[in-house]
């Protein structure tokens, strides 16, 4: 698949024309990183915006006791970098590949002259960067009003919404997380996060262990996340 074929796969680019696509093409470049290697750091300057071609990249933050605090898992067709090109600020977060991961990179000048020339791509970035924002409103609100239960229901069904494969025992999580990991996605420790998934897993919620888990009862999910 040549770069102009990989631009119309990524929804940001989706309404461009023929000719944005073929002049984009010119300016972006591939990456790929491997597994578990660090994209960018954060506060690190900013240079360059990234789209997932195949692959995750995980983004996150280290919280005031040096914990590592998870705030996404993006797949393919999914972009980040953003931020710290659209108001020239350092990186505000940290950014590794899950899997092996390839990328199209677009420079910090390329890409504002894309969003200035291009209102469709504009939008398209703006509207994302709304729903993250409201992401982590809905992030910071659960960790506010939620016990831990609630917690871990609510993040096993955003990832099922972003990561889910429907299958007819259920709804397969496709994301390789660990205890560990959906433990610093919800702000408690392993332990805690060990024992509500042993307990989903006795109630018939969920099945599977170590990083495969199928969703058996979403609306058992939805109603311990609603409290």
């Amino acid at each position: 698949m040549d770069d102009q074929e990989l631009l119309r796969t990524v929804p940001i680019f989706s309404e461009l024309t023929d000719g944005d696509i073929a002049s984009l093409s010119r300016l972006t470049n591939r990456r790929r990183y491997p597994k578990d290697t660090v994209v960018f750091f954060e506060n690190e300057e900013g240079d360059f915006f990234f789209t997932i071609v195949e692959g995750r990249i995980k983004v996150t933050i280290l919280g005031d006791d040096g914990r590592e605090i998870i705030l996404s898992v993006l797949g393919p067709g999914d972009f980040f970098g953003e931020m710290a090109l659209l108001d020239g600020g350092p990186r505000s977060a940290s950014a590794m590949a899950v899997d092996d991961t390839r990328t199209i990179a677009l420079d910090r000048g390329d890409f504002r002259a894309m969003l200035e020339s291009r209102p469709q791509a504009a939008m398209a970035v703006l509207a994302a960067v709304a729903s993250r924002v409201r992401e982590a409103d809905e992030m910071a609100g659960g960790l506010a009003f939620l016990d831990v239960g609630g917690r871990v229901a609510k993040k096993l069904l955003e990832l099922a919404a972003s990561h889910g494969i429907r299958r007819e025992d259920g709804v397969l999580l496709d994301v390789p997380l660990t205890q560990e990991e959906i433990a610093n996605m919800v702000g408690v420790t392993r332990e805690s996060v060990n024992r509500h998934l042993a307990y989903f897993r006795r109630e018939g919620v969920i099945r599977g262990r170590g990083r495969r888990i199928v969703i058996q009862d979403a609306e058992a999910l939805r109603l311990r996340a609603a409290g």
